[in-house]
């Protein structure tokens, strides 16, 4: 043992009792959530911590609790992935249930839970192949090599993937290369020739295949080229939505030259949008459809869907593993929370908030000058705060959202439209009520910081 250390019985013992796992007490609830955000402070990097110091100690429905038993109404779903609201009785229960089974790892060798997992994504999709994974970008990063090598396969040796101007897919290496952020790809190397980005098709704008015709053109890349087309129904990142017509036209542009369309509704899926998923209402079938967030409502799970089995016939055993794609206890919550979507009507109820709320929110801009909704789909919208020199304004919706914190309402931090947009993503079980009662909070809060 190293001079001056403790046993590790020791330090673990000490641990816990930081923490308010043991003893001590004289110490007060205040003073335990103070602990939390100084060690996660000392112990992690400042570019982790983003959001209000609000110490989630449980979560139920649509409602946050701290360890004092003050609650939030939720209105983050844990950013887009409670839709079917927090600790679901029968999703806690499956995973309690996998977990006391005595399997809590099996890596890729099979299980049955896996085998349920799988089938009941193509019972409710029709999607008949899936690929399980972890997080989103993971599930970005998996169809890119599925279209990538397909390319390769069929003698496209440049393989091109075509993404969007604005588009966020997530953080890793090749999921922030097709995105289109400037801002958050100043870290990536100069190596991505074969990543082409093309002006998003804004509903209303128009937008036809000519566009990206024009922008292969321009960089020098034959149609032929191109492995796929990579897009989100509505962008993340500024809430932008797909014109249905440009959907329609990406579809027939891909059928032409052979290559695959690829929509990522990690965020629009599982009923966010008021349909199971976006890409429905649009009437186009995309080939790969990424899923993530929703998908388990709670624990990590990530899925690649495969619309046509031979999009995945080149690539050889083994390409597609990954460590925890098919754990047990989280494929449990994934079971019991598709199970909770089966009937439609989560995603109907979905729809008819999501119309509560988008009304709710164009009363709220309308009271008052510079307030402005920069997008509403279902059960998710964005505002931002307009100064009178045009540009949105980062300091109030900041204030905003600390306002809503002290007034029992939680949001996520601004994100978004460089910093400056205030998503509003409750989860699709907020009932009518609910929904009433934090719009009238928010407005509150709102008048609050405006008129300060």
């Amino acid at each position: 043992m190293h001079a001056g250390s403790r046993p590790q019985r020791q330090v673990e013992q000490r641990g816990a009792q930081d923490s308010g796992q043991a003893g001590l007490p004289n110490r007060g609830v205040d003073d335990d959530d103070t602990w939390v955000i100084r060690t996660l402070r000392q112990h992690e990097p400042a570019a982790v911590h983003t959001q209000l110091p609000v110490v989630w100690h449980r979560a139920s429905g649509n409602r946050v609790f701290d360890r004092r038993g003050r609650s939030w109404l939720d209105w983050t779903s844990g950013i887009l992935t409670a839709n079917a609201g927090h600790s679901p009785d029968s999703v806690v229960n499956a995973v309690i249930s996998q977990a006391r089974q005595g399997l809590l790892h099996a890596y890729m060798f099979p299980t049955a839970v896996r085998a349920r997992v799988v089938r009941s994504l193509a019972e409710l999709t029709g999607f008949p192949q899936s690929v399980l994974f972890t997080t989103g970008a993971e599930a970005v990063e998996a169809a890119i090599k599925i279209s990538r090598s397909r390319a390769s396969a069929h003698g496209r040796d440049r393989a091109v993937v075509v993404t969007f101007d604005g588009a966020f897919h997530g953080r890793t290496l090749g999921a922030q290369l097709a995105g289109g952020l400037p801002a958050q790809r100043y870290w990536l190397p100069d190596c991505d020739e074969a990543f082409l980005r093309v002006p998003y098709p804004v509903e209303g704008s128009r937008w036809d295949s000519g566009v990206l015709d024009h922008a292969l053109e321009q960089a020098g890349v034959s149609a032929e080229d191109v492995a796929c087309v990579l897009a989100e129904l509505y962008q993340g990142s500024s809430l932008r939505k797909m014109e249905p017509t440009a959907a329609r036209n990406l579809r027939e542009w891909c059928d032409r030259h052979d290559a695959l369309l690829v929509f990522d509704e990690v965020q629009s899926g599982f009923g966010r949008t008021g349909s199971l998923f976006a890409y429905e209402r649009t009437g186009v079938r995309p080939d790969l459809l990424l899923c993530g967030k929703g998908i388990s409502g709670s624990l990590p799970v990530s899925a690649v869907l495969v619309a046509d089995t031979a999009c995945t016939e080149h690539l050889r055993p083994g390409e597609l593993t990954n460590t925890h794609g098919g754990n047990p206890v989280s494929l449990a919550a994934v079971e019991a929370n598709l199970a909770l979507f089966a009937d439609g009507r989560l995603v109907e109820a979905a729809a008819c908030r999501g119309a509560q709320l988008a009304e709710g929110l164009a009363q709220w801009a309308a009271r008052s000058p510079g307030r402005e909704v920069v997008g509403a789909h279902g059960m998710v919208a964005g505002v931002a705060f307009r100064s009178p020199d045009g540009t949105f304004g980062r300091e109030q919706a900041r204030l905003l959202v600390a306002e809503c914190a002290q007034r029992g309402l939680l949001l996520c931090a601004p994100a978004g439209l460089d910093g400056t947009m205030v998503k509003i993503m409750p989860p699709l079980t907020t009932t009518e009520a609910d929904l009433g009662e934090g719009l009238a909070r928010f407005g509150v809060a709102a008048d609050a910081v405006q008129h300060r």
